[in-house]
């Protein structure tokens, strides 16, 4: 007898395999890589473990600096606040300086600039100048006061219009008048 095969396909043969695998021998296999997931769980909680006491460590260093450097702190900060408060009361004092005008202003630098042993008799003030009438111990005083009233950097054109020599108790006194513009500041 003659078999035809009309299937246009060659069979395949199958393939089988067989495990001869043993029951102790599955256990070391997957105790293995049991054994191995545990030493690195273990290894890599070690590592965590020093990585958090160190980071303990530095906390407790950066408590101690702390602790030592916020007396320090809390005495800057003061002296920043203190130091602050001046600074306004000057500034409210730089204003009121600028804001000084008028016979009040002059009368402030123009007593400033008399020097010792002058004294001033009458100040008039008219249309932004100034008219001082006094008596010093000499030329030489009248000369500091002249010089004086030009450093306040208040006043121009100071010039004396005056001097007569007085006699008062025995003292040969100068008797003086100048006249001076004021600066618009």
């Amino acid at each position: 007898m003659i078999k035809i095969n009309l299937n246009k396909k060659p069979r395949q043969a199958k393939l089988k395999l067989k495990f001869d695998i043993k029951k102790k021998h599955i256990f070391i296999y997957l105790l293995i890589p049991v054994v191995l997931g545990l030493l690195v769980v273990f290894l890599m909680q070690s590592v965590i473990q020093a990585q958090i006491a160190n980071v303990n460590r530095k906390t407790t260093s950066y408590n101690n600096r702390i602790s030592l450097i916020m007396p320090k702190v809390r005495e800057v900060t003061a002296i920043k606040k203190t130091q602050t408060g001046i600074l306004q009361k000057i500034n409210v004092i730089k204003v009121l300086k600028k804001e000084q005008q008028g016979p009040i202003g002059y009368i402030y630098y123009v007593t400033e600039a008399v020097p010792k042993f002058a004294w001033i008799n009458s100040l008039k003030s008219q249309n932004g100048s100034i008219t001082i009438n006094g008596i010093a111990l000499d030329g030489q005083v009248v000369s500091i006061f002249m010089s004086n009233l030009q450093k306040t950097g208040f006043f121009r054109s100071i010039n004396l219009m005056q001097t007569t020599e007085v006699k008062k108790q025995d003292l040969k006194l100068q008797n003086f008048s100048l006249y001076f513009g004021v600066n618009n500041k």
